[in-house]
């Protein structure tokens, strides 16, 4: 895989996930379905589906953090630049593509893109009269409990920071605590690729 290959893929992922499902495995498995019979099989079948469907991104980070500082340096392209396109803070520290020394003005260490977190960071994680950090599956976890509305792990991501490997697992364990529910793949969407999973908190 080239620079630009590993730097193109990740971003694709953190924009829409549903873009690198392995189509033609969904299909072959869809078609296995609806010639079985047999409900355990069926049920196999549709398990296997839940998890194709479920774009891993942690192999795409990881070819980014070791490929996007060199394929930037050639293209001229600035480190900060992919905090437009949601690159998280720690994957550009990670990629070597920004100065951890340096901060954006009005962020503090440890501080995530969700206002909510944010807010939130202030209050129960301060309680002791000082400034703890949260970690980012911990601003997630924050921002998750705080939303009422149904969302997908990119639009997770996309609010709260956090690598897309960190969101995963901080949303997998908020399912099995059942404290979120998954609903299934997005309807209307309209694009291309399999449809995200929504999720929602249990209130």
């Amino acid at each position: 895989m080239t620079g630009e290959d590993a730097v193109r893929r990740y971003l694709q992922f953190l924009e829409d996930p549903s873009k690198l499902v392995d189509t033609a495995t969904v299909q072959a498995l869809e078609a296995r379905l609806a010639r079985l019979t047999d409900p355990v099989e069926r049920l196999r079948v549709l398990a296997e589906l839940d998890r194709v469907n479920v774009v891993d991104g942690s192999d795409f980070e990881e070819s980014f953090i070791q490929h996007a500082r060199s394929w930037a340096e050639s293209e001229g392209i600035p480190g900060g630049a992919f905090r437009h396109l949601g690159v998280p803070e720690d994957v550009l520290l990670r990629a070597g593509l920004v100065d951890g020394g340096r901060r954006r003005p009005g962020r503090k260490a440890g501080a995530t893109r969700s206002s909510v977190s944010s807010r939130a960071s202030k209050g129960s994680r301060a309680g002791d009269g000082r400034r703890a950090r949260w970690t980012p599956a911990e601003a997630i976890t924050a921002w998750v409990l705080a939303t009422s509305e149904p969302f997908t792990l990119a639009g997770v991501q996309r609010s709260a920071g956090g690598s897309p490997a960190t969101v995963r697992k901080a949303i997998d364990e908020l399912v099995e605590s059942a404290r979120v529910e998954r609903l299934g793949p997005a309807t209307g969407g309209g694009g291309r690729g399999r449809a995200p999973i929504r999720y929602q908190l249990v209130r």
